[in-house]
């Protein structure tokens, strides 16, 4: 069934479950594009409403929405996309799975705290707009050191952080713990 087609055999109503998906769209406009009532179903519905889905639409309608956004836009949330790739596409991973094996690496960042101190570090170097050399010999180090703190290469000791900071002017107003009233 074409799409045309499909969507004159839905000018009538949609029904209020799948309206419901389209809370942000006006569900009585007869303009509505097919798509987006597509999109919707596949993101929020049930099982029942992608059945219905596919019934009113056409499977062939509804496998073409799924695949410009699994090849293209990519607007779907990735466990739905993931889901519908593994259905129509089993043999072709998403494109922006390179090798195959990024599939399975964590999405979360994973906080890396030898980057973050190598990120502060280059941060109090970049605030005073000195040289690496001539910040590194008020630091008591050398230039060469500075740089694989900038880099990451090593981890300086929170001595040499502190220092770099407050000689920035990036750490405390005042060197040492805080003093009692």
């Amino acid at each position: 069934m074409s799409i045309a087609r499909s969507a004159d055999r839905r000018r009538g109503q949609l029904p209020d479950d799948i309206a419901a998906l389209l809370w942000n769209y006006d569900a009585a406009d007869p303009d509505l594009a097919d798509g987006v009532v597509i999109m919707a179903v596949l993101r929020l519905g049930t099982w029942e409403q992608i059945t219905w889905a596919f019934t009113a639409f056409g499977r062939d309608a509804v496998v073409g929405t799924i695949e410009r956004d699994y090849f293209g836009m990519r607007t779907l949330p990735l466990s739905v996309r993931n889901f519908w790739g593994v259905v129509f596409w089993p043999d072709s991973p998403p494109p922006e799975y390179g090798d195959g094996r990024e599939r399975w690496r964590p999405t979360r960042r994973v906080f890396d705290p030898a980057a973050a101190v190598a990120e502060r570090m280059a941060a109090a170097v970049a605030a005073t707009g000195l040289a690496q050399a001539q910040f590194a010999a008020l630091l008591g180090t050398s230039q060469s050191r500075l740089s694989s703190y900038i880099t990451g290469a090593v981890m300086p000791s929170a001595r040499i952080l502190v220092a770099a900071e407050h000689l920035a002017g990036l750490g405390a107003a005042e060197p040492g713990p805080p003093r009692l009233p």
